[in-house]
């Protein structure tokens, strides 16, 4: 792990601090940056980020619905979920939706360390009691969305007209338009307010 840059992406700042401290004393990481959201962490440059570490529960789009967009934006990068409850089911999602690894944050100094050097070295660290063999269906909304298109839907569930979609997002009125007819159709939504509805209901938005 030393020499790399970490990416944390968890809504509680403490403990964003506390696993700096971690990674940088410990761990000896080249850089930690720091978002708050799934969302936040899209600002980041993809080639100054060697690992991703990805809370579950985020506001907007959470962890798991997370996995592809941030896979297709920091390509080849790992990613790690960190969660404070290891249940089966969301370490299964994780694995089957591409994710490395997945940590209890409860987890010790050491073995967040020891865990996130195997994933940086090509292996895989998911918790040993959990059956993940013939883990194959995928699951989620953003396995039916562009990474593009769960950012324009984010926008949509703050109420955002196409014109400041476009700004925020520098590109053409005309281009959001196109999203958004994407996104109603993947979604089996007749306007913008039933994808919203939806995309609530599926935790693409708080």
């Amino acid at each position: 792990m030393k020499d790399k840059h970490v990416l944390i992406v968890d809504d509680h700042a403490l403990f964003r601090t506390g696993m700096q401290m971690i990674l940088t004393q410990v761990g000896q990481a080249r850089g930690v940056s720091e978002a708050e959201s799934v969302k936040e962490a899209f600002d980041f440059n993809e080639s100054g980020v060697d690992v991703v570490l990805l809370d579950i529960h985020l506001p907007g789009l959470n962890g798991i619905d997370g996995i592809k967009p941030i896979k297709d934006k920091f390509a080849g990068v790992p990613i790690i979920i960190l969660s404070a409850s290891s249940d089966d089911r969301s370490i299964k999602d994780a694995k089957t939706l591409g994710a490395s690894g997945f940590l209890n944050k409860a987890a010790l100094a050491d073995e967040i360390v020891s865990s996130i050097t195997a994933v940086l070295g090509g292996a895989t660290c998911f918790p040993e009691d959990v059956e993940l063999e013939g883990v194959s269906e995928q699951t989620g909304l953003s396995t039916t969305l562009t990474p593009r298109q769960i950012e324009v839907l984010i926008y949509l569930c703050e109420g955002k007209p196409n014109k400041l979609i476009a700004r925020e997002l520098e590109m053409s009125e005309n281009t959001v338009r196109v999203h958004v007819s994407a996104i109603l159709s993947a979604l089996g939504a007749s306007n913008r307010t039933e994808a919203i509805l939806i995309a609530q209901r599926e935790g693409i938005t708080s």
